[in-house]
């Protein structure tokens, strides 16, 4: 449902336009974004409706308000991104010139509040506690994390496909399967541990508001290599959330 939300009304809107792939105009970015937004989360709230009443929108409720996580958790779902992406941007813009170093486009954190929040009330709220109780952290992380990847096949091919001509599906795989698979992992062993919508959110919304704030004046194929080394990076991090020993059971201090 999700895809069908999201893809249908880009589809739409791509179709009329005569499926002109010519740079957007501000008022179809602005209704892609919004297709984007409502495809997670109305897909969501119908099957939340469906499938549990009242009693699950309670649940997803007490979920989004659960803000008292253990700090360690809120730093894992702030901190992440900018961190890594800082960790990599410095260096290179110190020893292969100005273009890798970060911007700093502060408005553009709302734009990654915003998607958190609509996006997470479907990817965490709704699927992921029901994936955790179907498969292992690692299988419920890896095929949401693959589908979210996907579900963002059809907008970036409107974005990006024309202007990248025959580079466009080495840019899907850096970007996004490479990319977001493995943060969606670390966000479902966040969700695992603290029970809290809330903090998917943040994470959600760290993630992509700080890659516009921080995004170099990069070439396209710059671009890529810095982007396939944060992937990499990402991966890494993953490997050593596996590595760890114990159960993912909820965190016991203040996931409450």
């Amino acid at each position: 449902m999700a895809f069908g939300i999201s893809w249908g009304g880009i589809l739409v809107i791509v179709a009329a336009r005569g499926f002109d792939f010519s740079p957007l105009q501000p008022a179809e970015g602005g209704l892609i974004f919004l297709m984007m937004l409502l495809g997670p989360s109305l897909s969501s709230l119908i099957c939340t409706a469906l499938t549990g009443g009242l009693g699950a929108f309670s649940a997803l409720w007490r979920s989004a308000l659960r803000w008292r996580v253990a700090p360690q958790w809120l730093a894992v779902a702030l901190l992440t991104t900018p961190a890594i992406l800082l960790t990599i941007l410095l260096p290179l813009a110190m020893v292969a010139g100005p273009a890798f170093r970060p911007g700093l486009q502060w408005p553009l954190l709302a734009i990654g509040l915003v998607a958190g929040s609509f996006e997470e009330i479907g990817w965490t709220g709704f699927a992921t506690p029901r994936l955790l109780e179907r498969h292992g952290l690692g299988r419920a992380g890896l095929t949401l994390g693959l589908l979210w990847a996907f579900w963002h096949l059809l907008v970036d091919l409107r974005y990006n496909a024309g202007a990248m001509g025959p580079l466009w599906p080495v840019e899907f795989v850096v970007v996004y399967l490479a990319t977001l698979t493995p943060y969606r992992m670390l966000m479902t062993w966040v969700f695992a541990r603290t029970e809290s919508l809330f903090a998917a959110i943040v994470m959600h919304a760290s993630f992509t508001g700080w890659l516009l704030v921080l995004f170099p004046a990069t070439s396209e194929p710059q671009s890529l290599a810095w982007q396939a080394v944060f992937g990499l990076m990402l991966w890494v991090l993953v490997v050593g959330v596996a590595c760890r020993k114990g159960e993912p059971g909820p965190d016991k201090g203040l996931s409450r």
